[in-house]
């Protein structure tokens, strides 16, 4: 934007401040709000305005950070399980115009919804069964990250995740993301990310495990566009379905989980959210010691 047009803006949103009749509330209103615009950004620029908000655009340390709800989904029926703290230790070079890929640490972390505590157990619902609330840890993991791609392959989760018979099954996986709908809203640009997977079994069987997110990025948009930024800070707007995942023991029980949260991103581990810290350092105090060397090439 230039100089005399944000001069404009910021003359405009004085005055406005010094109307009679204006309250502080409704100029912050005005001020952050606006029609969505859509932004003429596809390809590679929509790539790396998205890799800003997602990470960086250079081979910088991120960590991104969820905080969540998670609901069992059963015929039409919404039923609470547990909170979900949930981080992506990674980082990312460009191959070119079109692929960022990187390597990345996934953690996640059930809790109660109600005191917070780490649950050790779960009674689940319509089966009634008490289960053993494993911990989740992925990684180093290669990842690849495009504005839009889908690929079939060798589902390889199970291989990097500790105690994976918990949370996956093996077979063939059918892969998609993709980015659209970039839009500015006020001093704001937003970037949808759709991601997800699909497993088929050895026997065949398509569903044996699926995993769909849907996930809204936003930050400054004057930071995003300028050529000399390479991380913005973002906030994020999450929400995922998946299948029961076998350490549930959920059998035929008809449905899935519905998880909806917020979350952001740290360049530094003590800038993550106090209780995100507080877990890192109880159950994986090598990341916060040494996390390029976990990270590995």
């Amino acid at each position: 934007m230039d100089a005399s047009r944000r001069s404009l803006l910021i003359g405009g949103t004085a005055a406005a401040a010094l109307a009679p009749g204006t309250t502080p509330a409704a100029t912050a209103c005005a001020q952050r709000g606006g029609i969505p615009q859509a932004l003429p950004l596809s390809g590679a620029p929509l790539l790396t305005a998205f890799m800003k908000l997602r990470a960086s655009t250079d081979p910088r340390l991120t960590i991104g950070w969820m905080d969540a709800v998670n609901y069992a989904f059963i015929e039409g029926e919404a039923i609470p399980l547990y909170r979900l703290y949930a981080a992506t230790w990674a980082r990312f070079e460009r191959r070119s115009d079109d692929l960022f890929e990187g390597r990345s640490i996934e953690l996640a972390y059930f809790t109660d919804m109600r005191s917070g505590e780490l649950l050790e157990t779960l009674t689940l619902p319509r089966t009634g069964r008490t289960v053993t609330v494993p911990r989740y840890r992925a990684g180093p993991s290669t990842l690849k990250v495009m504005a839009s791609r889908k690929e079939t392959r060798e589902f390889d989760m199970p291989g990097e995740t500790r105690d994976a018979g918990s949370f996956f099954v093996r077979g063939q996986a059918i892969s998609e993301q993709y980015l659209s709908q970039p839009e500015r809203r006020g001093e704001r640009i937003a970037i949808r990310e759709d991601n997800g997977a699909r497993v088929v079994t050895p026997a065949g069987k398509a569903g044996g495990f699926f995993y769909r997110e849907w996930v809204i990025w936003s930050g400054d948009l004057d930071a995003v566009m300028r050529p000399d930024t390479a991380c913005v800070e973002p906030e994020v707007d999450y929400s995922a379905t998946t299948a029961w995942r076998p350490w549930m023991q959920m059998g035929d029980t008809p449905g899935h989980t519905l998880q909806n949260g917020r979350g952001g991103k740290a360049q530094r581990p003590e800038d993550l959210p106090p209780e995100h810290l507080r877990l890192t350092r109880k159950f994986h105090p090598d990341l916060l010691d040494d996390p390029e060397r976990v990270l590995g090439k």
